[in-house]
């Protein structure tokens, strides 16, 4: 994840101190901290962006456009642009991009994040054999919902969810980053969700127990909404998918891979920054191939007895262990 810090802003106004039809007080300011956070996809060992500028757009008034950054961990001064790569911020790490920009006050329709392609050494993909693919981006750069800033210092993060907004175009041999799955997310009142994973749940069904690889194809997937029926839980897709989506399927809200922690010898997963709310959490031991656009009709959950219901209050760090048992949290 990634926080933006000292920077070069072009910010504009208008009209009075106060815009009664949208709130905003052009007269007060917020200091704003931004962050990126990443929910990991499986098999991939960098996913390198370049960002070229930041933009917070309102009704009414002109763009805020960030377009230098000073990143002391990047040892950049005023630079014009910054690399960062996405996998190595998950979870609740943050990295330091933009700290304290002076915004008015008021509510911020739009975030559009700029991001340099067309060249591999710019943004690109390292896979997990060290092959390097380039990622572009939208043209018009990442279009993102805005924000309410109302208080003396607020913090929010991106949260990128590869797992949803990364995408393979084979006619291209390239990746795309889109922004399905992509929100903005308010630090004061996100709320957090991790856990430890049993590995013998990686191969204890068919056709997980013929994986030549137990520790690949592994997710969690997480739903918005309890009680939510077994035959509802889908793999990932969208609104563009290929194939036939059943009326009654719920894509994931967010996805989350596995990562192993050595130092303790065990499985885990991490959801940085979800809103508070009724969760249902299902782990599949069968999604190498989900596709992250179409419905791939992937058995969720596997085994059939991993569903876990969660709620979760504002600023709650939520914890819940996937274990064989199937215990609920």
């Amino acid at each position: 994840m990634l926080l933006f810090a000292s920077v070069t802003a072009s910010i504009g106004g208008c009209g009075c101190g106060f815009d009664c039809n949208n709130g905003n007080n052009r007269d007060a300011t917020t200091l704003l901290s931004l962050g990126f956070s990443d929910a990991a996809p499986e098999d991939l060992k960098q996913v390198i962006i370049e960002v070229d500028s930041i933009t917070f757009r309102r009704s009414g008034a002109e763009d805020v456009v960030v377009d230098s950054f000073t990143i002391t961990e990047l040892d950049l001064i005023e630079a014009d642009t910054f690399q960062i790569d996405l996998l190595q911020y998950r979870g609740r790490n943050q990295l330091l991009v933009i700290d304290d920009l002076e915004m008015g006050r008021g509510t911020y329709s739009e975030i559009l994040i700029r991001v340099l392609d067309g060249d591999i050494n710019l943004s690109y993909v390292q896979e997990a054999d060290d092959s390097v693919v380039e990622l572009n981006a939208p043209a018009a750069g990442l279009s993102l919902p805005g924000m309410t800033l109302s208080a003396d210092k607020q913090q929010f993060t991106v949260e990128f969810s590869l797992a949803q907004s990364l995408r393979f175009q084979a006619s291209s041999d390239s990746y795309l980053l889109a922004t399905d799955g992509i929100r903005v997310e308010d630090n004061a009142t996100a709320a957090s969700l991790t856990g430890r994973v049993d590995n013998a749940l990686f191969d204890e069904v068919s056709p997980c127990d013929e994986k030549e690889d137990p520790e690949r194809g592994n997710r969690i997937y997480l739903y918005q909404g309890i009680g939510l029926p077994d035959s509802q839980l889908a793999d990932v897709f969208t609104t563009s998918s290929a194939t036939t989506v059943p009326d009654d399927a719920q894509a994931p809200f967010t996805v989350a891979a596995l990562l192993e922690n050595t130092l303790i010898d065990s499985w885990e997963y991490a959801f940085g920054f979800l809103p508070a709310g009724d969760y249902t959490m299902a782990f599949a031991c069968d999604t190498a191939d989900d596709d992250s656009v179409d419905f791939d009709d992937l058995v969720v959950p596997l085994p059939e007895d991993q569903v876990y219901e969660v709620t979760l209050s504002e600023g709650e760090q939520g914890v819940c262990d996937i274990d064989i048992s199937g215990v609920s949290c």
